[in-house]
Order: C-alpha cells, then structure tokens, then sequence
C-alpha cells in the first residue's frame, strides 16, 4: 500500500507573507502541450548554447541575496514542495531544464521516439557531481523509480504515474512486481530509456523534471537524507554551502556543472527566511538584500519602482472533506451536493478577493492554465467555456440549495447542522480569507457552526494530508494545461486520494473516462474539449469551491539584470542573472 501519495505542494502565495508557500503543485507537470516527435534535440540544446553565449559575464565575484521561504526538506524522494523545487533547480543537473516556460536540453545530447510515441531513449552527456564523480543514466534511473518504490512512500509518486504512465509504475508501486519490471532504465553509462504503457498527448518528450540521485549516498544517509548542507548532494549550478533552518540558505557556484563558464554568472545566491512585512522591505530599501520573492500587497505601492509580475496558475480553493473527520452527521454534510453548491453561490467572489488579496483574482472554475506565447496562443479558460457560479454570487439560489440540502438530511433549521472547522495557514492573508468567507456564509445562510483553526504552514499541511479538517483553503498549481488540475480529481488523484488509500473525496466514472480520453488525444482541440467536459462535472459537484488565482509581485532592485521567477517551473530561474552593484 502506499504510504503517502500527496502530489507536491504549490505555490500558494500569500500575498501577506513573505514567500511562496501552498498546498500542492504538480511537480512533473508539462510545460508545452505537443505531440512527441521522433527528432532530437539538437535544435533545443543549440537555442540553449546560442543563449549561453549571450550570458552577461560579471567582474569579479558577485553576490545576490533574495528572501525566500525556506524548504521544507531536500530529500528528493520525500520532498512535497514547490519551496523544495527551487532549491533543486538552483542545485541539480536535470535532462532538460524549464527556463521562462521552455525545456532546454542540459544533460540529454540527443534523443529519440519510437513510432509508437511509447518508447523515449536519451543520450546523455558526460557529466559530473560536485565532486567530481561521474554522474550516470542510473542515477536519472533511480531518482525516479526511488519516487514509485513503495517502501519510500514518496509524496510525488501518484502524480508520476498518472503523468506519465510509465510500465508497470503503478504495479510496482502497489508491490506487484519489482523495479527491474518498471519502464525506467538505465541501458548503459549514457543512455536512458522510459517506456510508457500508451502514448501520452502532453508528454513531447522534453516536457519532465528528472534529476540525479546517486543510489549509495541515499543508502548511506537514511532518514537523515536532505536534512542539512551536509546531508545533500550537488549536481547543479550551485553547491548548498549552508542551511540554517529557519534563517538562510547559501548557494555556491558549481564548477563542475556542464554549463558552469556560460550560464548562472552569480557567484553565491543567498535565501533569506523573513517574516513581516516591515522587516522585509527595510532590508530590501537599507540594500541588505537585492530581492523580495514574493512583496505583501500592503507594500506593492510603495516598491512599484522595482516590482516584477508572474502570473501564478494556482486555483485557490475551499476543499471539502466529504470524511467529516469520522464523524457520520458531518460526512453527511459535507458529501451533500446541495450544501456544497449552497456554501459555493452565497459567496461574492470579487468582493472578497478585492478585500483581500490585491494580487487576486476572482475565478469561478478551476482551470487557468495556458501561457500565451510560452506554450500554445490558444488560453484554455477563454476558449473553452463552462456554466458556473456568478462571480458575484447568488444569495436567493445559495438559500434555495441550502434548504434543499436541509430537507435532505431531516434538519428544521441550520441551527441543528454539526460544528465543523475552516483549517487554514497562521498567516494574515489566509486568516483574513478564512474570516472573510465564514462572515459571508454566515450573512448570506445564516450559518454560525463554522469555526476557524490556525495552524502553521507545515501543522497545517500535515493536519490536512491526514484528512483532520472539515473545510480547508488549498492552492493547486494548474500548470500550462488542465491536465494536472484534471488528473488530481479522477478516482485514485494525488489530491482526490492523498495517502493512496481508495479514501477519494469525490469520485465520478463519467469524469474519469473523460480525463482518460483526454491524455491520450493528440488533437489539440479535441483533448481540450474532453478537459471542459470534465471541469464542468467537477463544477457541477463542487468537491472544491473555486476563489482565486493571481500573480506574484515580486521585488527586484534596479542594480540586477535578468531575474526570472516562473511558477509554471516552480523555479526561480537565476540563468543569466547578474549584480552590478
């Protein structure tokens, strides 16, 4: 059985804190939405070597310090974050690297697809980690089967297998077969193979996040593994130099990277833990720091000389747990279709998030996935339409579904309905979302038995993965196509069944069908047709209610060059940055 099948956390950015921090995120998610090829990737890695020559060269050596949330681990196979990510990018070698949205061939030199568009095989470069040792098609091998064998437990296996579809990952992953049956493996020093069981529409080949993972070191640390600088290995631009927990990372430069002379000019990047806004903006204008990830919106006025915008594709949401903690009077109401649909038409999304959140915007579907000019020029949420709730809500439908739901369950009044509990981050921003919404059901439904439970970020993550709320504010990275929000919802989804235990908060075969169809439909149009179907079964049951999604502002200062943060990538992408102070 697995033990934790909890896709990796978004970034959920809250705009009244400091950094990126959320609820899940699909790691392996695909940037571009094309058909494999059977070409190499000689063009991508020659676009990648004419960029590296465009690389700024600094003089003598820079620094740049950015405050950032910390990680949550650097265990590879453990890690259920996107603040882990971004350490990964900054010190992992990977086979092709997402910079602004496009995968870029790193470590791959070229490669190729069978006529099946099953069969990818990749010849790789040779490489070396930090210190000097031969990194190996094994090494990319095991990281990945590492994330399926079932003894890990690893939070991102699900998301693997439902991406990708590798052979036999779900059979070994249940403990059916072994690893040597799994479609990932390592053919000789420098040639990697993945086999997936049928071709996958929004696979191209280049579209996936593998980095090395050296099998003796995972044995020799254990549990230890990621915990500190010296429990890590580096393959990447940079070496972790030093963790201290809860107040910086340094990040040397690696020069035993592939592309160390062309490309990651700065010397030593530094991640700062901060955590007020007060603190963060005095060091970033006293010049202590260079960059601010994420700028609270009280203080985007004051830095818009220096602030840089990414769209955000997360869906901010109400997420029901239709378990009622065990409790049957509330797993009852909380799996009525009527209640949910009543909590969802009494809220007036844009003025809550106008009284919120300044970086948000109202939403009233799930899907917001497509980068313009990065991805495909069609936007999925423009072209392809659903019936949902009015933005600004419906109070007499909202009473009309409430009382339905109350007639169903032989309640006289909202009086009698059982306590339940809005889980959410000790942060301001989500308290203030949390006070604003149970204001709004209150006014608009009457109801009073909603209490709200502050919890730190990771007491909350952890309260929530083990199904102990009733209501609970996630933030689910959508990626650049509605596959990954689509697949966390089938029976069996990384977030539908978080501990892989056949405990799906909302199941519908209909919806299955459709998702299944969808991911293996090479027509564009066709595929996004079968994801709308499906996003309005979801709409229709409301196993979430849909509030937001946004932007990160964050704050740059006008002495550096060529910052890009990309949540799409879950990176922040220091490729070409320089510091010329």
């Amino acid at each position: 059985m697995k033990k934790l099948t909890v896709l990796a956390l978004a970034a959920a950015l809250a705009a009244g804190s400091l950094a990126s921090c959320g609820t899940y995120t699909d790691a392996s998610e695909p940037a571009a939405s094309s058909q494999p090829s059977s070409s190499s990737a000689a063009s991508t890695a020659e676009s990648k070597e004419e960029s590296s020559e465009e690389a700024p060269v600094s003089e003598g050596p820079t620094e740049f310090t950015i405050i950032a949330t910390q990680p949550n681990t650097l265990n590879m196979i453990q890690s259920s974050s996107n603040l882990d990510s971004y350490a990964f990018y900054l010190t992992q070698e990977m086979l092709f690297r997402p910079y602004d949205g496009v995968y870029e061939a790193e470590v791959v030199d070229t490669w190729e697809v069978d006529e099946t568009n099953t069969v990818y095989t990749y010849h790789l470069k040779e490489t070396n980690w930090a210190d000097g040792t031969p990194i190996t098609a094994a090494d990319f091998a095991y990281y990945l089967t590492a994330l399926l064998d079932p003894n890990n437990g690893s939070a991102s296996a699900a998301t693997l297998i439902d991406t990708y579809h590798f052979v036999n990952a779900a059979a070994y992953n249940n403990g059916e077969c072994g690893v040597e049956d799994v479609g990932i493996k390592a053919l000789d020093d420098y040639t990697l193979e993945l086999t997936l069981e049928a071709p996958v529409a929004d696979f191209d080949g280049t579209n996936i996040t593998v980095y090395p993972l050296d099998a003796d070191f995972v044995a020799s640390q254990g549990e230890a593994l990621g915990g500190t600088a010296e429990n890590y290995m580096s393959s990447g631009p940079y070496v972790l130099k030093e963790w201290v927990y809860d107040s910086y990372l340094t990040y040397e430069k690696n020069d035993q990277w592939i592309y160390a002379a062309e490309q990651f000019p700065t010397d030593t990047v530094t991640m700062v833990q901060a955590t007020d806004g007060n603190t963060s903006v005095s060091m970033f204008e006293g010049g202590e720091v260079d960059a601010i990830l994420t700028v609270p919106g009280d203080y985007l006025e004051i830095l818009s000389d220096y602030i840089v915008t990414d769209v955000f594709s997360a869906t901010k949401a109400v997420q029901f747990n239709t378990y009622g903690q065990d409790d049957p009077e509330k797993a009852a109401l909380l799996s009525n279709k009527n209640f949910r649909m009543a909590m969802s038409y009494a809220l007036n999304r844009e003025a809550i998030v106008g009284a919120v959140d300044r970086a948000g915007i109202p939403i009233n579907r799930y899907n917001y996935g497509a980068m313009p000019g990065k991805t495909v020029d069609s936007i999925f949420e423009e072209d392809y339409a659903v019936q949902s709730v009015p933005m600004t809500g419906d109070a007499e439908q909202a009473k009309a579904y409430l009382q339905a739901a109350l007639d169903e369950l032989g309640y006289a009044s909202v009086d009698e309905l059982p306590a339940l509990s809005y889980l959410t981050f000790e942060n301001d921003t989500y308290r203030l979302m949390a006070e604003t919404l149970v204001d709004q059901w209150n006014q608009v439904l009457g109801l009073s038995n909603i209490t709200i439970e502050l919890k730190p970020i990771p007491d909350a993550i952890g309260s929530m993965i083990n199904y102990q709320y009733d209501l609970y504010y996630t933030s689910l990275g959508g990626g650049s196509t509605p596959s990954s929000f689509a697949r966390y919802w089938i029976t069996g989804g990384s977030v539908n069944d978080i501990l892989g235990i056949g405990k799906n908060l909302f199941s519908n075969e209909e919806y299955d069908n459709l998702v299944k169809a969808a991911s293996s439909e090479f027509d564009r149009e066709k595929r996004m047709e079968l994801y709308a179907q499906a996003e309005q079964i979801l709409i229709d049951e409301a196993p979430l209610i849909p509030i937001e999604t946004g932007v990160n502002n964050a704050a740059v200062a006008d002495y550096v060059d060529g910052f890009v943060y990309n949540s799409f990538d879950n990176a922040i992408e220091l490729n070409y940055l320089t510091v010329n102070k």
